[in-house]
């Protein structure tokens, strides 16, 4: 996977057989209704729900390595393991933020169009 490509396909597409159409469809379905995430997930932070943040991290977490998102899978489980012993880490904010960068790095290459070709 080149470094500046936020996906793996081939990883994806080999759990889904190959399925290329299907895949479209996930990254489509991933757009629409995770464009809004992060702030769904700050607002929990916000006012101190961790078991929600926990539980939103949990779904990024498997969302980005079903997709092949493999650093949104990595910046997910950050955060989510920080959750699990109750969100009280020096670098959660770093941890938000890279999860953070990941999604929106995520989301605009989906816009753009992810590249099929593996």
């Amino acid at each position: 996977m080149p470094d500046n490509t936020a996906f793996d396909v081939k990883d994806a597409l080999g759990r889904l057989m190959n399925n290329k159409k299907l895949y479209e469809k996930l990254l489509t379905k991933f757009e629409a209704n995770y464009g809004d995430f992060y702030g769904k997930l700050q607002a929990a932070v916000d006012s101190g729900n961790f078991k929600d943040a926990q539980d939103l991290a949990h779904t990024m977490k498997g969302l980005g390595g079903n997709l092949g998102a493999k650093e949104l899978h990595a910046a997910s489980l950050a955060v989510e393991t920080i959750f699990k012993t109750g969100g009280a880490a020096p670098d959660l904010p770093e941890k938000m933020a890279a999860l953070d960068a990941e999604l929106n790095r995520a989301l605009a290459e989906v816009r753009a169009g992810v590249n099929m070709d593996v």
